[in-house]
């Protein structure tokens, strides 16, 4: 069975957005991430999950089967009135985040004309043997190692050891690990690390123009365009929260004003699919960011305790399904009601603008990136993005009465 590409089902529709369909300006490479993280039909049948088990072989169908009115009567959908506060930066945040960006990322000067003294930043190369047998063990070497002296990093003894040492110098530093010590191996014995001092730096947490230009960021050459930068940046994450925040309260609204009859067997299928799916693309991000390995019954269990749900993995997981299709169903009823639709074009256009030059793609031609590309989900994600769009439009947003 083809792996075609999963356009992956995130964000504020709960699972009913797409990610490719938001207008990223690295759609291709986004959406090629998700296909290559997505499980494929063998790699499936891998699941601990007893409900994820075969399903590949589920007769399916699209929200284009079906008649969405047939399944929901929708409630009142226009002008919905939201309270949220609007997406501002102040001049606290900005401040607050240069601060710690001082902190993260200090200014470091070149020391040439003395030893090492705590505080310092040493760029240093170590060799770390068992003192009776002088045989080197297992995570005790490295090369061009930055290490702050008095931080604590490193067993009681070592650092101390550096200070007074002078760049170009080599030592043998005489020690004993904790009896304590986590690596059963190393606990209570004597060592011997030979440290070369490579460099030695002074790090400054002054905030100056010197320091914003050292950060290298794009158009930044003094504070005045660090603190730029700085609100633009989170004026987007502010904005796109908002966006999220709108979003999310809009489809609840909708979901709570409509009365739904059973979703069909196959159109649930086919989100119990897509569920699998995305929550492979989850372990591969979670592996990804934590180096970590976990099943999916381990993340159907932390999605569980986000949601603060009870009951089975296997009765969480069709609830989630459930409420998935219903929303689509939903949002595909509105479309049918105000004459919005996705053509052919519309959804070639868009793969297009995905693909662009080929430059961000895994896939060497345009067609053989389009023949990846299941075409429902995609015009799924488009339908979804522009009923939001109408959503938001007569939507009635105020501001929330301070108490």
């Amino acid at each position: 069975m083809k792996n075609k590409l999963a356009l992956v089902l995130v964000g504020v529709l709960m699972v009913t957005a797409l990610t490719a369909c938001k207008g990223s300006s690295n759609k291709a490479a986004e959406a090629e991430s998700a296909s290559s993280a997505a499980a494929s039909s063998d790699e499936a049948s891998n699941t601990t999950l007893d409900i994820f088990k075969g399903i590949d072989n589920l007769e399916t169908i699209t929200l284009n089967d079906i008649k969405p009115g047939d399944y929901v009567e929708l409630g009142e959908y226009k002008g919905i009135t939201v309270e949220l506060a609007p997406a501002t930066v102040t001049d606290e945040q900005v401040e607050e985040y240069i601060n710690n960006l001082a902190l993260s990322s200090p200014l470091m000067t070149e020391i040439t004309d003395r030893a090492v003294e705590s505080g310092d930043v040493t760029n240093i190369d170590f060799e770390g043997r068992y003192a009776d047998t002088e045989e080197a063990f297992d995570g005790g070497t490295a090369q061009g190692y930055d290490l702050e002296i008095g931080s604590g990093s490193f067993i009681p003894g070592f650092e101390d050891g550096v200070i007074g040492m002078n760049v170009g110098e080599s030592k043998d530093i005489k020690l004993t690990f904790p009896e304590d010590y986590a690596a059963a191996n190393l606990a209570g014995k004597e060592v011997i690390f030979k440290v070369t001092v490579n460099k030695i730096s002074q790090k400054s947490t002054d905030i100056t123009d010197e320091w914003a230009k050292s950060l290298a960021i794009t158009d930044v050459s003094d504070l005045e365009g660090l603190r730029k930068s700085v609100r633009d940046n989170l004026q987007e994450t502010a904005d796109t929260e908002y966006d999220d925040e709108l979003r999310k309260e809009l489809l609840a609204n909708v979901v709570a004003n409509s009365k739904f009859k059973d979703v069909p067997e196959k159109l649930y299928n086919r989100y119990l699919i897509q569920k699998r799916d995305t929550i492979a693309n989850y372990l591969n991000s979670y592996f990804m960011y934590t180096g970590q390995q976990a099943t999916d019954a381990d993340m159907v269990n932390m999605m569980m305790q986000n949601d603060g749900a009870t009951g089975t993995q296997d009765e969480y997981i069709k609830k989630v399904v459930t409420e998935d299709a219903q929303k689509f169903i939903a949002l595909a009823a509105i479309a049918k009601n105000e004459g919005i639709e996705i053509s052919e074009d519309d959804i070639e256009n868009y793969l297009k603008e995905m693909y662009g030059d080929g430059s961000n793609s895994a896939y060497s031609t345009y067609e053989a990136f389009r023949e990846k590309v299941e075409t429902e989900v995609c015009r799924e994600g488009l339908l979804v993005e522009k009923v939001m769009g109408f959503l938001k439009d007569s939507a009635n947003i105020v501001e929330p009465v301070e108490k």
